[in-house]
């Protein structure tokens, strides 16, 4: 995610935050990229007392416990539960009229704070407390007469956590079940929760499980599901996502903490596949899982970390990739240094790092789910920086075909083979936009002028570049993020960027029109997949309202009305690329959304630009190239030709959606610098589908000066 700074008050929060969405069509089984309408994704966030989004049906889990003093130390034993006697808080913002069912292992003195929303009220109280000496359990009412506001807290005092304690020792098996929900665990999230996600397709998890700053190696250090209370950076178990996607019939988004170990991504991998009892993962089919796997039909998408190139405050995952590449960089005898390459630049080891380490999440859950459900059950995603900004897309996919390819399949590196699209189903940046005139206040001139300019023109540009290198290598675009976020990079301490400030835009009705527009935007461009950011607890970008936060699970804001009328509409056509039969004049570069990758320069006429082939132990992978976008109004075979100047005898390779079609070779005929005519080549004989393709153009051998690419 984009950093959010985290504004936290005493006990109440602005928090990066949790997503999901309403309502109740499609669902992630049944919708997919290639169906009629779009498909969506959702970010969602850590549970905690300040997010506000009313997810859990037991309030224990958004909660955190407090020493009396308001301290944090409350001696928390191995599953979080205090050692001593307590403050559990568990709202700062809004909480719902009721009599919640409090119940504890354990003996206790109990009392409930908390502040009537919107004027007086009777106050809350604790009513028939009971204690059964036989299971140990003590069991009470905590009622509140009125919609709270602010924080709301139960003390426990005289804590006893079996009956032979003699001091204040804490307690354990803490729940606190919302009005209307069963009491026995058989329900994990709210009726409305749930219907606020199936507005989307696609839940991803990455603050949920804590990606940024989750620094879990072993397998036994993740969070159980048996956690009391706030988790802090190992974030939600796993099991919680997957019953997560079970119960609204969503896809499933996992970010793997970026120090896992091997095993810990297998016993993920298994975890997903066969369930869990609730410490580790079953190895095979249960009759009857304690935690059940990811149903039959839901997808499973896999990304290493979250925005591991992003330096700023509040993602240490970055700082953890960069030391573990410094590590391996100039060692010949790892994947990421195979070619000497990276001995000398920590930040391309870091590129090929982040490419190597999603690869090897792919080939695990390869191991685990078997050939057959790649791509389709399985689906892992390498990404990046939006727009390939800093080359992280582009040398992520380059290192992965110079080592994975078919060059490659002797090396005792790689004694397997694989193709790009063999390691991952999907690529790309982010997909965030803002308007060309800031939020800076709330007046009607500044509104208008705002939604008027809402995207700006480079949300247009970071899509159309994402897609040629995704699709390029035969991937699906796709952006891990994104939506609008009105002022979600002002500088802090200005209105704009404000919770105040946000709210006003993102519940302005003019806001619904602007996020349709947008998406239609990133479809035409060659987008196919967007998770937005995010449900809730993040003020810029949040689909809830904080200045105005609801004691349920929202489902009815702008922003939502927004996905909804997404949701329904129809895809719109791609128009990025060019329209087919053509000749395509290379120099034109990104005017004609060509992406041009190293080692090219122009001919001293400016009619043409030179490819180099890739030397030594880097191979052919790391030419320079062409990712040429076209577009065929309908499927069939097309002739493709080179005009050249020719120099010495040379081969080009024609590869189309990241399969090659064909190889030109080439007879050089002046060598040196050509004055004379350029020459049209032989054709290659490809098929081309209907709608975007992306042609890339490699030399094998030698350079070659290419002025047009001619497609007929």
């Amino acid at each position: 995610m984009v950093f959010c700074s985290r504004w936290v008050p005493p006990l109440a929060a602005w928090v990066c935050g949790l997503s999901v969405l309403v309502s109740g069509a499609a669902r992630g089984a049944s919708v997919d990229v290639n169906s009629p309408t779009p498909y969506l994704g959702i970010g969602i966030n850590q549970l905690s007392y300040f997010d506000g989004s009313h997810a859990m049906a037991d309030l224990v889990r958004h909660s955190q416990f407090r020493s009396h003093d308001w301290g944090e130390d409350v001696g928390a034993d191995a599953l979080g539960a205090p050692t001593r006697d307590f403050l559990m808080i568990f709202s700062s913002l809004r909480v719902a009229a009721g009599t919640y069912k409090l119940s504890f292992k354990g003996q206790a003195q109990v009392s409930v704070s908390a502040s009537a929303d919107g004027g007086s009220s009777a106050p809350p109280s604790i009513q028939n407390q009971r204690y059964d000496a036989a299971s140990n359990t003590t069991t009470a009412d905590v009622v509140l007469p009125a919609n709270t506001r602010g924080n709301a807290w139960l003390a426990f005092s005289q804590t006893r956590r079996t009956r032979a304690s003699t001091g204040a020792d804490g307690l354990t098996d803490l729940h606190l079940w919302r009005p209307g929900y069963p009491t026995h665990g058989s329900v994990h999230f709210t009726k409305e929760y749930i219907e606020a996600m199936k507005k989307f397709h696609l839940i991803r998890g990455m603050d949920f499980v804590s990606a940024n700053n989750n620094p879990s190696v072993q397998w036994s250090e993740r969070t159980p599901m048996g956690w009391q209370g706030f988790v802090r950076s190992k974030g939600q178990p796993w099991e919680l996502l997957i019953a997560l996607a079970n119960e609204t019939g969503n896809d499933v988004w996992l970010n793997l903490p970026v120090k896992a170990d091997d095993d810990y991504i297998r016993k993920l991998a298994l975890l997903v596949r066969y369930g869990s009892d609730g410490v580790n993962p079953y190895t095979q089919a249960q009759a009857k899982p304690v935690y059940p796997p990811l149903k039959p039909g839901l997808k499973v998408y896999v990304e290493y970390g979250n925005e591991l190139w992003n330096a700023g405050p509040g993602f240490l995952g970055f700082g953890w990739a960069l030391g573990l590449a410094n590590t391996h960089k100039a060692n010949p005898t790892h994947p990421i240094a195979y070619d000497g390459a990276t001995a000398g630049d920590q930040y391309l080891a870091l590129r090929r790092w982040i490419a190597y380490r999603s690869a090897t999440l792919s080939q695990t859950f390869r191991s685990v789910f078997g050939d057959a459900a790649m791509m389709t059950t399985v689906r892992p995603i390498l990404a990046s920086q939006v727009g390939n900004a800093n080359v992280y897309l582009s040398e992520g996919l380059k290192w992965a075909e110079g080592f994975y390819g078919q060059e490659r399949r002797t090396a005792p590196l790689n004694p397997v083979a694989r193709r790009i699209h063999e390691l991952w189903w999907g690529a790309g940046g982010a997909a965030y936009y803002d308007a060309q005139t800031p939020p800076t206040d709330t007046s009607e001139k500044t509104m208008a002028a705002y939604f008027a300019s809402l995207p700006n023109a480079e949300f247009a540009t970071n899509t159309a570049t994402d897609a040629v290198w995704a699709r390029g290598f035969g991937l699906v675009s796709v952006a891990y993020e994104g939506g609008p976020g009105p002022g979600g990079h002002a500088t802090s301490g200005t209105a704009a960027g404000s919770p105040q400030l946000v709210s006003t835009y993102n519940a302005d009705p003019r806001m619904k029109a602007r996020m349709q527009a947008a998406h239609q935007i990133y479809q035409a461009h060659g987008g196919q997949l967007l998770a937005y950011y995010v449900y809730n607890g993040a003020p810029p970008w949040e689909f809830v309202d904080s200045a105005r936060p609801s004691p349920v699970s929202d489902t009815r804001t702008v922003k939502l009305q927004a996905i909804d009328a997404i949701r329904q509409q129809p895809k719109t056509a791609e128009t990025l690329g060019t329209l087919v039969p053509a000749s395509i004049w290379l120099p034109a570069g990104r005017r004609a959304g060509i992406e041009l990758d190293g080692g090219d320069s122009w001919r001293y006429d400016a009619q043409a630009l030179r490819f180099v082939t890739g030397t030594g132990a880097r191979g052919a992978a790391f030419s320079s190239s062409a990712l040429i976008p076209v577009r065929a109004a309908q499927a069939g075979r097309f002739q493709f030709t080179l005009t050249t100047y020719p120099e010495a005898d040379t081969q080009v390779e024609l590869l189309i959606n990241g399969q090659r079609a064909g190889v030109w070779s080439l007879t050089g005929s002046c060598g040196g610098i050509c004055n004379g005519p350029p020459v049209v080549s032989t054709a290659v004989n490809a098929p081309l589908p209907a709608g975007l393709s992306v042609v890339r153009l490699r030399p094998l051998s030698g350079s070659v000066w290419i002025k047009s690419l001619n497609v007929q």
